[in-house]
């Protein structure tokens, strides 16, 4: 008797052992959660071109309505010249010395002189676009043409004579075409007028009149009898002569 009672106790201990052994297996162990999340990188804009190409527009503004005061006849910019480059490979600045082939633009519209300036500056390794186009002549009222930069010529410089004048003209000193590892898309500048401070005349026809010694190159300031000028712009209305527009090709 005591043998079978000892038997059906074996049994009932063997059963619940496989069985678990415990009231709380109804209770599925919690495994740890996996994490589905996708990681993201940031959206950065594609790596600029080593190059770009660019449409400028110069339109004039400059009429006898805006700026009255001994406005002249036959009024036009001459040929467009200038170049991309470097911080090297400036053709002006304000405030310094005009060089020759800027004086030679300056009170004659001719090219020449600066293309070999400008040639020089190639040939020293701080530039490697030329610009070299027309001007604005007699009722034309803008002149459209390409160029191109590159991020090791990221600066681009252009002059035009104001004619008829004894030595001013307008230009763009040194624009960045490239910052912060993207190309400008576009951008308008407001032109100002410039003295290139080589000829002492004060009105638009005035005859020569050899500035001795030659001065620097300062935004063109005058009397009100002489033209409307102050600063580059009107004395007044604060209006420019004309706008230069560039916008980056696709």
């Amino acid at each position: 008797m005591n043998g079978i009672f000892k038997l059906v106790t074996l049994s009932a201990v063997l059963s619940l052992t496989a069985c678990g052994g415990s009231s709380s297996s109804d209770t599925p162990t919690p495994t740890p959660s996996e994490d589905t999340t996708t990681p993201t990188t940031p959206n950065t804009p594609p790596a600029a071109s080593a190059t770009a190409t660019y449409e400028l527009t110069f339109t004039r503004t400059w009429d006898a309505q805006t700026f009255p005061t001994n406005y002249p006849s036959g009024t036009h910019f001459s040929p467009v010249i200038g170049l991309t480059h470097n911080a090297q490979g400036r053709i002006f600045q304000r405030g310094e010395m005009a060089s020759a082939g800027i004086v030679s633009m300056a009170e004659t519209g001719s090219k020449a002189a600066l293309k070999t300036e400008i040639s020089n500056i190639q040939n020293l390794g701080h530039s490697n676009y030329l610009i070299d186009e027309s001007g604005i002549s007699g009722n034309s009222q803008s002149v459209s043409m390409t160029f191109e930069a590159s991020q090791d010529f990221p600066l681009l410089s252009v002059v035009s004579m104001v004619a008829p004048s004894p030595d001013w003209f307008i230009g763009i000193d040194s624009l960045a075409l490239f910052n912060d590892e993207q190309w400008l898309t576009q951008q308008t500048i407001q032109l100002k007028v410039y003295d290139a401070g080589s000829d002492s005349g004060v009105t638009f026809d005035s005859a020569n009149l050899v500035t001795d010694p030659q001065s620097t190159i300062t935004l063109l300031d005058s009397t009100r009898s002489d033209t409307d000028f102050a600063q580059g712009v009107h004395f007044q209305s604060e209006a420019n002569i004309g706008v230069i527009t560039i916008k980056l090709m696709q």
